[in-house]
């Protein structure tokens, strides 16, 4: 699918602090950290980050970093096209709560030369709970998102995860251009979609904020932007039918409906069908254009399990796309 998340001794000690404090919110002041380089760090992301691993893991590449599955042990970098200001705001308790997600301890710093917060967030599935260690960096326009992600009842592994988090390293002087990023976005409130997984060009939402998700009928709505891609109008059309028929590769899908849309000013497309693998499913998807990108949302469900209801959602989500201004 065109597809949730990833130093100094001074360092150590002044998080492992924190570590330990259950429910903190905020930081008592504003404190400097200058991590350093060492033939330890090693290139995880796609991002100009550089991470020391935890001894006694095996871990494998992955589209946004790495994971030792045995484990259960991740790391996952992206890029958020927003300010850091915005995201101070929206990672606050009470959204994190309507997500699913609970914040244990949130601290700001000043991250090599950089506004960084450092949260420790507790998410419940249906079977586990899930603790992730989350770094945000301030990159501008945009921020870095890295998260650590391990089993929640797992103190070891929690420490092995925050240890790596602590030594993230970045050169100021790396390119920091927006790689893929979505250029909009859609309003998920008061619908059952939550945040899933925050990957480089994609932003992923499920009814359980899991990925995979667990829910019955495997509902997901996934927004990215193809950036630089200018498509004459005469053959927007077509482009978006070739879009949608390598939504799942291998696949044939058969179009039910397919209708003229304008969102936020752009003109596209909202073309709906089925495809008929091992199970049939549901897909639907919206693309919109303006002169120099191509805007996609695509929604995938199971079909015959709350169907009129998912083309509904999806329907009603991909109608607030709104451009990045």
């Amino acid at each position: 699918m065109m597809k949730i998340l990833q130093k100094t001794a001074t360092l150590l000690s002044f998080l492992l602090f924190f570590f330990f404090i259950a429910d903190s919110a905020v930081a008592e002041g504003l404190k400097e950290l200058k991590p350093t380089k060492t033939s330890q760090h090693r290139s995880v992301f796609t991002l100009p980050v550089y991470l020391v691993l935890p001894e006694g893991y095996s871990f494998v590449k992955t589209e946004s970093g790495c994971v030792d599955k045995t484990k259960r042990v991740s790391f996952e970098a992206s890029v958020i096209r927003l300010p850091y200001s915005d995201l101070q705001k929206e990672f606050n308790e009470e959204n994190l709560k309507k997500a699913s997600m609970g914040l244990k301890m949130k601290n700001e710093f000043i991250w090599n030369g950089s506004s960084a917060m450092l949260m420790k967030i507790f998410q419940k599935t249906a079977s586990k709970m899930v603790g992730k260690w989350t770094l945000i960096v301030d990159r501008g326009e945009e921020c870095w998102l890295i998260n650590g992600i391990y089993p929640a009842q797992d103190q070891k592994r929690g420490e092995d995860v925050l240890a790596a988090i602590k030594s993230a390293y970045w050169e100021n002087s790396e390119n920091q251009s927006s790689m893929g990023i979505p250029l909009g976005s859609v309003d998920v409130h008061g619908t059952p979609l939550k945040l899933a997984a925050l990957l480089e060009g994609t932003v992923v939402y499920t009814k359980d904020g899991i990925l995979p998700t667990r829910k019955e009928d495997g509902s997901l709505f996934v927004v990215s932007s193809l950036s630089g891609t200018l498509v004459a109008v005469d053959k927007q059309h077509e482009y978006a039918k070739e879009r949608f028929q390598m939504v799942e590769k291998g696949e044939k899908i058969k179009i039910i409906s397919d209708k003229e849309v304008t969102i936020d000013g752009l003109s596209g497309f909202e073309i709906i069908g089925y495809a008929a693998g091992e199970q049939k499913k549901l897909i639907y998807q919206m693309m919109l254009f303006d002169s120099m990108n191509s805007h996609v949302m695509v929604g995938i469900a199971r079909s015959g399990i709350q169907e009129l209801e998912n083309i509904s959602l999806f329907h009603d989500t991909a109608g607030t796309f709104k451009r990045a201004r």
